[in-house]
């Protein structure tokens, strides 16, 4: 009985180690949303439903594998000038598998610390 417990626990512990989602083999990335200059074509004016699809295919797009956005939230920068490129405040998190850094950051996401 004691071995079949301890048996079972390393299983789980085992396939734990080996689920896609494990947090030691990803990286959480972010963006901070412009009013108009966003590579994926949304803007503030899209829902939280159609920007996490944007980005999503952009970076499928643009060969980043397994990429998901986690979050949208308003902890981001928010500039306040009527320009393209000025940030809204509007952050976009992304976790990635870690060997898609590299990608990520040609791509110009930033690394969440």
């Amino acid at each position: 009985m004691k071995y079949d417990l301890s048996l079972f626990l390393l299983l789980v512990l085992f396939l734990q180690g080996c689920h896609e989602d494990n947090s030691l083999n990803t990286l959480v990335f972010y963006w901070d949303q412009t009013s108009c200059s966003d590579p994926w074509n949304t803007n503030s004016n899209n829902s939280n439903n159609e920007i996490l699809q944007a980005v999503e295919d952009y970076l499928r797009d643009h060969g980043v594998n397994g990429a998901r956005v986690i979050s949208i939230t308003g902890n981001g920068v928010e500039q306040v000038c009527e320009a393209c490129f000025c940030t809204t405040g509007t952050r976009i998190n992304v976790k990635v598998p870690t060997t898609q850094k590299s990608k990520m950051i040609a791509l110009g996401f930033k690394e969440s610390s």
